[in-house]
C-alpha cells in the first residue's frame, strides 16, 4: 500500500509525539503491515497538555511498563485514572484526545489501531440495520485479560517480525471483540437456522473462491435448494451469490495487485476467473477501475 494511502487510513501515523514520547517501532514501516497499525513508545515521566488530533482510527492503548497516573479531557471535565500494567485506554474515531501525566518513571505502551471501515464492517455484520446504534468503544481505562493478551501478542509478533497474515487475523478478531464487550448496544440477535446455512455458505465461499464453484455447489453446503437458498442469501448480504463470489475474488485479486510479482493472467487464475479479461470486467464492475490501473494506483 502506498505511504499516502496508509496515513490515511492510520492518521495515528501523522502524530508527532516526539515532545513527550519515543516512539520504538512502527508495524506499517518496520513491518509492512496494513491491516492494523502497532506502534510501541517510551514515555516520559510527566507531560503536560498532550494534544492528540482526530483521527479515522480506533485507538486502543496498553501499558506494558511502568506506572503514572493519567487524565483525559472532554469538554471542560476531567477524568483520572491509575496506570498499571495491563490497564487499557480506548479512543473512538474521530474523536481528539487531550491528555496529561504524572508519574516516577518512564513508562512503556503498546498502541495498536484499527481502521474505521472495519470497525463499521464488523459492527454492521454483528447488528445488521441496528449497528448504527452501536456506539464506538471510548474510555480512559478498562481491565479486559483476553484484550491485553491479544496487543501483548501483537507487541510480540511486531518485534517478532510476523507477517501480514497474523496482523489480519488478530486485527479482525480485536474488531469483533471490542465491540461484543466494550460498545454500547444489545447483544447481538441469536442467528436463525438459515443465517447459520448462511454464514456456512459464505465461509465455503471464501475458502473455495479459486475454484469454478456453481451455484448448486454453493447451495449443497448450506443443505437448501437453489431457488430457496438464492433468496435466503440475497436477503441475509444484499447480494446474490454470484455477486458476493466476485467481490470475494476481486478482493483477493486487489490483495495480489499489490504485489509486483504476479502477472495480470496470473492472478486472475488465482482468483478463480477463467481469464484475464474476465478478471478486468468484474474487476472494473466491483472498482471502476482495471486491473493494471488500480495496480498503478497503488504503487
Amino acid at each position: 500500500m502506498h505511504a499516502d494511502s496508509v496515513a490515511r487510513v492510520f492518521g495515528a501515523l501523522n502524530f508527532d509525539q516526539r515532545p513527550f514520547a519515543q516512539r520504538r517501532l512502527c508495524s506499517w514501516r518496520d513491518r509492512g503491515w496494513t491491516s492494523l497499525l502497532v506502534q510501541l513508545y517510551d514515555n516520559a515521566e510527566v507531560a503536560d497538555d498532550v494534544v492528540l488530533p482526530a483521527a479515522d482510527d480506533q485507538t486502543l492503548v496498553l501499558l506494558t511498563g511502568g506506572t503514572t497516573t493519567i487524565e483525559s479531557r472532554h469538554g471542560s471535565t476531567w477524568r483520572r485514572a491509575e496506570y498499571v500494567p495491563g490497564r487499557i485506554g480506548m479512543t473512538a474515531p474521530g474523536r481528539p484526545t487531550f491528555l496529561r501525566w504524572r508519574g516516577t518513571q518512564r513508562t512503556l505502551t503498546t498502541h495498536v489501531h484499527l481502521p474505521r471501515s472495519l470497525i463499521d464492517r464488523t459492527a454492521a455484520e454483528l447488528w445488521g440495520r441496528d449497528a448504527e446504534r452501536l456506539g464506538r468503544p471510548d474510555s480512559l481505562a478498562v481491565d479486559d485479560a483476553v484484550l491485553a493478551s491479544v496487543i501483548s501478542s501483537l507487541r510480540a509478533a511486531a518485534l517478532a517480525g510476523a507477517d501480514e497474515l497474523y496482523a489480519e487475523s488478530a486485527a479482525t478478531f480485536l474488531a469483533v471483540h471490542i465491540l461484543t464487550r466494550h460498545a454500547s448496544a444489545p447483544d447481538p440477535s441469536p442467528p436463525r437456522s438459515e443465517d447459520i446455512r448462511v454464514r456456512r455458505a459464505i465461509a465455503f465461499i471464501r475458502d473455495n473462491y479459486h475454484l469454478p464453484l456453481t451455484l448448486a455447489e454453493i447451495a449443497a453446503v448450506a443443505d437448501l435448494s437453489t431457488f430457496h437458498f438464492l433468496r435466503v442469501f440475497k436477503a441475509a448480504t444484499g447480494r446474490t451469490p454470484h455477486r458476493f463470489l466476485n467481490a470475494v475474488r476481486v478482493g483477493r485479486a486487489r490483495r495480489y495487485l499489490e504485489r509486483d510479482d504476479l502477472s495480470v493472467t496470473e492472478i486472475a487464475h488465482l482468483c478463480g476467473f477463467a481469464t484475464s479479461s474476465r478478471l478486468a470486467a468484474v474487476f472494473r464492475l466491483e472498482t471502476g477501475l482495471s486491473p493494471t490501473a488500480y495496480r498503478n494506483r497503488r504503487q
